[in-house]
């Protein structure tokens, strides 16, 4: 009898072991996600694999920069956001704004300065996503709709600061040509296309209930998933043409994942039941397996 009482305390020890174990890895999680680190750390990626396009080495400062710039915007569209997001992620919601306003702020000024640093040109590229935030999030006028307040302009105008950052900033120090730049925005264009309207679909209730109307209120799920399958398919395009001119042949399996990646990530946003914190990680996550596949094949 004591063997056995021995054995259910055991049991239940282990049991609250992995219960918190599993209680903390979800709040951290949760954590890097309300708090734009992963976002962050992704546009790192963006970057990385940009480098990897172009044939440049890593600058581990523009890395910085652009990761640092990122979370600033990100962080100062939660402070213009906490209505929507009161809503949408009411568990990971700030409270008090000074806790997103000075981290930001701090962060903004410190990846400038790097790009400042690095020269003219950097900076500017940097200083593009900090401007193109402010009018996105932020009623300069009466007269003026927030660029976020305008159905589908949101999610062009989020892809085009995405790939403008992680295409001309490697560009910007390695010189590349005109095809190569066209092709690296193209694609990195299509990817975070997609990834904006599939965080619109998460982020319904929130838009619905502040009057803000998105792709998939506008739509509809149905259609918007044919949307979206067209948009990812233009990525099958870019596959087509790249193998035919013999250009990034090294990575375009990494460049194919991501195509895959862009399919998948549909189904799984749309199906009948998707759990938010993991669609969030796949949207804030993306291209970090991205580029660890890329880094695979570019060391051959």
């Amino acid at each position: 009898m004591d063997l056995i009482d021995e054995l259910n305390v055991s049991s239940v020890k282990l049991y609250l072991r992995r219960t918190r174990l599993l209680t903390l890895t979800v709040t951290a999680l949760r954590l890097i996600t309300s708090t734009s680190l992963l976002l962050a750390l992704n546009a790192s990626m963006v970057v990385v694999f940009s480098l990897f396009l172009f044939g440049s080495r890593i600058t581990p400062d523009l890395l910085l920069a652009a990761s640092l710039v990122t979370f600033a915007v990100y962080g100062l569209n939660k402070v213009t956001d906490k209505f929507e997001d009161s809503i949408n992620r009411p568990e990971t919601a700030p409270k008090f704004m000074i806790y997103f306003l000075v981290p930001s702020a701090a962060s903004m000024f410190a990846g400038l300065l790097i790009g400042l640093l690095r020269g003219l040109i950097p900076f500017i590229v940097l200083m593009t996503p900090v401007v193109i935030g402010l009018i996105y999030s932020v009623r300069l006028s009466e007269s003026v709709p927030r660029l976020k307040d305008i159905v589908g302009i949101k999610s062009l105008v989020v892809a085009a600061s995405w790939a403008l950052t992680s295409c001309f900033l490697p560009a910007s120090i390695c010189g590349a040509n005109l095809e190569k730049t066209v092709l690296v925005f193209s694609y990195v264009f299509t990817r975070i296309f997609v990834g904006t309207i599939l965080c619109d679909i998460l982020d319904e209730e929130g838009d619905l209930r502040s009057g803000v109307e998105t792709i998939p209120l506008r739509l509809g799920r149905n259609k918007t998933k044919k949307l979206l399958v067209i948009i990812n398919s233009f990525a099958v395009l870019w596959l087509v043409y790249c193998a035919t001119r013999g250009v990034f042949m090294q990575l375009m399996p990494a460049a194919i994942f991501g195509v895959l990646y862009g399919y998948f990530a549909i189904w799984y946003f749309l199906k009948d039941r998707c759990h938010k914190l993991t669609a969030r990680l796949m949207l804030d996550g993306e291209w970090l397996p991205i580029v660890l596949i890329a880094s695979i094949f570019i060391k051959q």
